[in-house]
């Protein structure tokens, strides 16, 4: 009578997650399927869905020995339950779905990010997690039982989805609605960019149609001691920038408008930062702003082509999470955060971790709570 051989039958499951792909292969194989990989699906089954899991499952090819035959099935089913023991050690449950339902969506809903994004953020990082969980045949590494993966993966997901530049050019704009502190800001960014490093500073208004409109920097410019000019047009502009040393900070100050006086009086000098490549314009916003308003006023803004944003009033919030959702939703940089009014102290070179971190400060003890 053939020795009867035991065989691993292998095959790959293709979804839109790897939880997802799990559970089909879970379903079609049964409890005793042993997870062998989990990737990015390859190029050409991309259609089948975006990851790929690789599962085998214990099969014989002839009929069962008799019970005293040691034929190699019971070591062979030992392997697959110490492989499967190193998995539920390594958070099997958490990834499956098993574990706490959606519980970095219902942290970062309540830090104030919009459903959609934290939705999204929270299967990237179970993703992330069920990747990184897939174990190789070795000892295994050592890890807390009572620690959930996800907060460190939900941190990088939301570190992944932004940028930061805490930079400008030597021509630089401030755009922005009325009353989000752009004159104060640009006087902050002249002492630290600029006079702070020893460079020249020139400052140029363009808010020249309303009442005293420049006045306010000009102010400001005979304090710092540093040239000021206030100009009409944009010819006048682009004529005070041609003028300009060679190595001077040259911050541009532009009038705040409402929807109805860009429509008006806009125009001009949108086309003009528009379609001028050399200047760095800033999108200037208020982090405390509700973040509906924020994507109103970041759409409104679109014909000055803003490089960057610029959030000010950071200081009124305890969570960062509108700067986060614009700035990911716009695929925009930060520049700097303004935290205040004092000059030049209450400004700060944009982080990608201090953002991260005010919108996840106690998300592994919540997780682990309900755990």
């Amino acid at each position: 009578m053939p020795t009867l051989q035991p065989s691993m039958y292998v095959k790959s499951f293709f979804a839109q997650s790897v939880p997802a792909a799990m559970e089909q292969a879970r379903i079609e194989l049964g409890p005793d399927s042993l997870l062998l990989d989990a990737r990015d699906a390859p190029p050409e089954a991309r259609h089948l869905g975006d990851y790929e899991v690789v599962f085998g499952v214990c099969s014989q090819a002839a009929a069962a020995p008799p019970p005293s035959s040691d034929n190699g099935v019971p070591a062979l089913r030992r392997q697959m339950e110490e492989i499967r023991g190193l998995l539920r050690s390594r958070g099997e449950p958490a990834i499956s779905g098993r574990g706490p339902s959606n519980a970095v969506e219902r942290w970062l809903m309540e830090a104030g990010v919009e459903p959609a994004l934290a939705s999204e953020i929270d299967q990237a990082a179970r993703q992330r997690a069920a990747r990184r969980a897939v174990p190789s045949i070795g000892p295994p590494r050592p890890a807390s039982r009572d620690e959930s993966p996800l907060p460190s993966d939900a941190a990088d997901e939301i570190a992944a989805r932004f940028a930061v530049a805490p930079e400008i050019g030597r021509f630089t704009a401030l755009v922005g609605p009325p009353g989000a502190g752009k004159t104060t800001t640009l006087v902050k960014l002249a002492i630290t960019q600029g006079l702070a490093r020893g460079r020249a500073v020139r400052l140029i208004s363009t808010d020249t149609a309303r009442i005293g409109g420049a006045e306010h920097l000009r102010t400001y410019a005979a304090i710092l001691g540093v040239p000021f000019q206030a100009v009409e047009t944009t010819g006048a502009l682009a004529q005070a920038l041609d003028e300009a040393p060679p190595a001077a900070l040259v911050l541009i100050d532009t009038p705040g408008y409402s929807a109805t006086m860009l429509c008006e009086l806009g125009g001009d000098l949108a086309a003009f930062l528009g379609r001028c490549q050399d200047i760095d314009t800033h999108l200037v916003l208020t982090a405390s702003m509700r973040l509906e308003d924020l994507y109103n006023t970041a759409a409104l803004y679109n014909p000055f082509r803003p490089a960057k944003l610029l959030f000010t009033r950071a200081d009124e919030t305890s969570s960062l999470a509108a700067v986060f959702c614009v700035a990911a939703r716009c695929r925009k940089p930060v520049s700097f955060l303004a935290n205040g009014q004092a000059i030049p102290e209450d400004l700060e070179p944009a982080a990608k971790e201090r953002i991260v971190e005010s919108l996840v400060p106690q998300l592994p003890a919540k997780l682990r709570a309900i755990a």
